[in-house]
């Protein structure tokens, strides 16, 4: 679900160009947009299937919209986001989960009672029942409920960042934009000692993005990053991985396709 070759510098945004910052509840909307816009249909249909789903599209942002403003009053839960200086119009977005946070995923159903979300936002239960209308549930609960096991698994009560999403939208995509979400933590994440580790899941096809910036794989579908030592793997002729080695270039940009969930 990734760009696979390198950002070509001319084509990179200035420094200058590009903003980062944390987002304010007012950027809900555009996040809920984003991520409709750019997480594949294939996937969304699966977790609101067309028959589900209401006549308007308005309603279906809306609906996430509402479901994730909770998320702003986390303390842990830092929603980064990329502006376009000359406009102020938000390009890419990346939801870092700071250490400190239970795994328990904010996109799950779930949360609703592990945050105390309902009380926290004075939601009635009519009011729940309708944010969540359209969404297979079942799918819903057991892909992230799925995911939070993996990440379990592998860090138990240790500190990390989690990354979850991280995207960018359409016309601005291959442009360095993902790079600079990426980094928001890393650098974070690099100044402690020890280093902190992010933690992410991601398609498999799109490991030699994030190796490069230092994740290794620790499953099919999550990644583990523990400091700044990048990492390329390189293919004999016969198509297997030769070699893992140490590499300066420049990452991938990470979110010419998003990422949110391993399958």
């Amino acid at each position: 679900m990734q760009q696979t070759m390198p950002v070509a510098p001319g084509k990179r945004f200035r420094s200058d160009e590009i903003e980062i910052s944390l987002c304010e509840q007012k950027d809900v909307d555009r996040i809920a947009e984003g991520l409709y816009t750019c997480f594949p249909e294939v996937w969304w249909s699966k977790m609101e299937p067309p028959s589900m789903r209401p006549p308007s599209q308005s309603t279906r942002e809306r609906r996430l919209a509402k479901r994730l403003l909770p998320s702003f009053s986390n303390p842990n839960m830092n929603w980064v986001k990329a502006t376009l200086a000359s406009t102020g119009t938000i390009i890419g977005i990346a939801g870092w989960m700071a250490p400190g946070n239970p795994i328990h995923n904010i996109w799950r159903r779930s949360a609703t009672a592990a945050y105390n979300y309902q009380e926290q936002m004075s939601w009635s239960d009519e009011e729940i029942a309708e944010m969540w209308e359209g969404v297979n549930l079942e799918a819903w609960e057991a892909q992230f409920e799925k995911d939070d096991g993996l990440r379990r698994d592998v860090l138990g009560d240790e500190g990390h960042w989690y990354l979850g999403p991280l995207f960018t939208f359409p016309e601005f995509q291959g442009r360095g934009v993902g790079r600079l979400l990426l980094d928001w933590a890393i650098q974070k994440a690099d100044a402690t000692v020890p280093v902190t580790p992010l933690y992410l899941e991601s398609a498999p096809t799109a490991r030699a993005v994030y190796m490069k910036v230092g994740f290794v794989s620790v499953g099919e579908h999550n990644f583990l990053r523990r400091g700044p030592r990048a990492v390329k793997m390189e293919e004999n002729e016969k198509g297997k991985v030769a070699e893992v080695k140490a590499v300066e270039d420049e990452v991938e940009e990470a979110a010419r396709r998003p990422d949110w969930v391993g399958s």
